[in-house]
């Protein structure tokens, strides 16, 4: 019997049907993609902050209510914490 033609390429549809499971694992890794990616985006946003907190000038720490000392700390810190 003769599946559906896809739109693409006009292929069987049937010959690239994917079963429950392998749309489960397909699921799962773009989901964990997706997870990596967030967290990516999270330490560098968190990296790029330390970073300018470490080039801010005394009054500016001050403005934020921020010592050197306390910004010199902070920046040292390593982007996964």
């Amino acid at each position: 019997m003769k599946g559906t033609i896809c739109t693409v390429n006009h292929l069987d549809c049937s010959a690239i049907a994917r079963t429950p499971k392998q749309r489960s694992v397909i699921g799962s890794l773009a989901n964990l993609c997706r997870k990596l990616f967030a967290w990516i985006l999270e330490r560098e946003g968190k990296r790029l902050s330390r970073l300018a907190l470490s080039e801010m000038t005394d009054s500016q720490l001050a403005d934020i209510g921020v010592t050197r000392a306390e910004a010199r700390r902070e920046a040292a810190r390593p982007f996964w914490d």
